[in-house]
């Protein structure tokens, strides 16, 4: 599949939403952008701490590359989280690809040694940056090398972020190469937008997962909040609810704290 119309494909493309998005509060995704996509099960990154439309060479290097699993990012940095290019998602490592939509407030002064202290030695020497997306990444690798798929993962490093008293919104998406997984969830009444539409004309034969839809064509299903999708090689996509419990508990603890401050 051709990764070019996942960036530049549509009427709202990921270009226009990196100027003018239409269902997040602030005004665009400036601060950055990413694109990675696998050959023969290896991540390939290209990422840039400037604007999307700024790089107007993009759109003819992406139309010669195909793969079957591929994701693109705008950035908007959330506020004491460096705006360089070692910080831009898709982040990478080994097999593992990864992006965060959303953040985990006062990441670097609250929750930062918190989060990362659940690492094991080898994830914890493999940090580079200051941002609460890296340590959500490596934190749901530790959960995979544990033996937890993909979906599982994302939503235990979720409820483990959100039971900090801080406000958190987790849209997660990793992949391995082969599969995809996608969460949408929060501890607060408000959860990120994600939608996905099934072999659309934009992507036929295959699956796309966005925050926003690239147009208006009416294939897009509303990801219920509080759920994970999950994306596989001959399988229809899955879109199934936090684990049991998962979600009651991050509610809670958004009730209890107001989602932090």
């Amino acid at each position: 599949m051709p990764v070019s119309p996942v960036v530049f494909g549509g009427t709202h493309t990921l270009v226009r939403q990196s100027y003018a998005p239409l269902e997040m509060r602030a005004p665009h995704n400036a601060d950055g952008y990413g694109v990675a996509w696998y050959h023969e099960g290896h991540p390939i990154r290209i990422r840039e701490a400037r604007p999307l439309w700024h790089d107007a060479e993009l759109e003819d290097l992406l139309s010669f590359v195909r793969s079957s699993c591929m994701f693109a990012i705008v950035r908007n940095a959330s506020p004491g989280i460096p705006v360089d290019r070692g910080e831009v998602a898709p982040l990478i490592y080994k097999r593992w690809s990864f992006a965060l939509n959303g953040y985990v407030r006062k990441f670097r002064s609250h929750a930062m040694r918190t989060l990362r202290s659940t690492l094991p030695d080898e994830l914890y020497g493999a940090i580079q940056g200051t941002s609460d997306t890296e340590t959500l990444f490596l934190m749901a690798i530790a959960e995979v090398w544990k033996g937890a798929s993909m979906a599982t993962a994302l939503s235990t490093v979720a409820e483990r972020a959100g039971s900090l008293g801080l406000r958190c919104r987790l849209n997660m998406v990793m992949s391995d190469g082969e599969s995809i997984a996608v969460s949408r969830t929060s501890n607060t009444e408000e959860t990120n937008s994600l939608y996905v539409a099934h072999r659309t004309s934009l992507a036929p034969g295959g699956t796309l997962v966005v925050s926003e839809p690239l147009d208006a064509s009416g294939e897009w299903e509303e990801v219920p909040p509080y759920s994970v999708v999950e994306l596989a090689p001959g399988v229809e996509p899955r879109i199934a609810p936090l684990g049991a419990g998962r979600q009651e508990r991050l509610q809670a603890i958004g009730a209890s704290s107001n989602g932090g401050r």
